[in-house]
């Protein structure tokens, strides 16, 4: 998982298992949670969804998300965790 700070909050994204799909979870600096599911082998797309706060927290799980806090807290770029 790669998490990056962008302009709006922090993006986390992973590949799915068969490497089809790039999964962004957006984190914005108002706290709102989004998926964004992008097709990496057939040109389609698929709607963002509004998630409800702490799903990335959940879906990260518990040593990610620490690895996250600890990003923010140096204020570092991206993170590979």
């Amino acid at each position: 998982m790669i998490v990056n700070k962008t302009d709006t909050g922090y993006e986390f994204l992973t590949y799915t298992r068969g490497g089809g799909f790039l999964i962004r979870l957006i984190l914005s600096d108002t706290g709102e949670e989004s998926l964004h599911t992008v097709s990496v082998r057939v040109p389609f797309s698929i709607k963002p969804v509004k998630l409800k706060r702490g799903t990335i927290k959940k879906a990260v799980g518990e040593e990610h998300w620490h690895d996250f806090i600890q990003l923010k807290k140096r204020s570092f770029k991206t993170m590979l965790s």
